[in-house]
């Protein structure tokens, strides 16, 4: 689950049918991005939910998300996937030089997961930070997908101790 404020643009409506079912399903889709600390951005795709003749939101409009979200293998070459299950667009026009001013200023999304830890964690060069790999398991857009994002915990930061093989971190 990640949770935060997000910029949607190039909206569009789209259908589908559930697999093994009569029932049209349709959702806005927006291009998004997801900002991690330093000056890395990973580009998305949100897919909301809504009803056929929905109004699709203007181009740089905000909004605060939870949402489903699939990692894909090659982040560097891949959209993320993003499935809200909660949306609440920020009031106001994007195109406003007022709009953006009124946003709070929250750049990086929450990410909250369950998940398995796959093998032991690495020290990084400075020695005192570690990295290990979680295995995430979500239902996003119509199917079952497995992520396994990298998680880095410097060691004034960690709480407890590092996660070992085979276990199950909540982050």
């Amino acid at each position: 689950m990640v949770a935060g404020y997000l910029a949607m643009a190039e909206g569009c409506h789209v259908s589908s049918m559930k697999p093994s079912s009569v029932v049209k399903v349709y959702q806005c889709l927006y291009t998004t991005a997801l900002h991690s600390t330093g000056s890395f951005s990973f580009p998305g795709e949100l897919c909301i939910y809504s009803p056929f003749n929905d109004v699709i939101l203007p181009d740089n409009t905000v909004g605060y998300v939870m949402v489903r979200v699939y990692f894909p293998p090659n982040m560097c070459g891949e959209k993320i996937l993003l499935e809200a299950s909660h949306f609440f667009p920020l009031p106001g026009d994007p195109s406003s030089d007022a709009y953006e001013p009124s946003i709070l200023s929250c750049l990086m999304p929450f990410v909250l997961a369950l998940g398995s830890v796959p093998s032991h964690p690495s020290t990084l060069s400075d020695s005192s930070s570690h990295m290990f790999m979680v295995v995430i398991s979500n239902y996003v857009q119509d199917g079952r997908m497995s992520s396994s994002p990298v998680c880095f915990c410097a060691l004034c930061l960690c709480l407890t101790d590092d996660p070992t093989s085979v276990s199950q971190v909540h982050f």
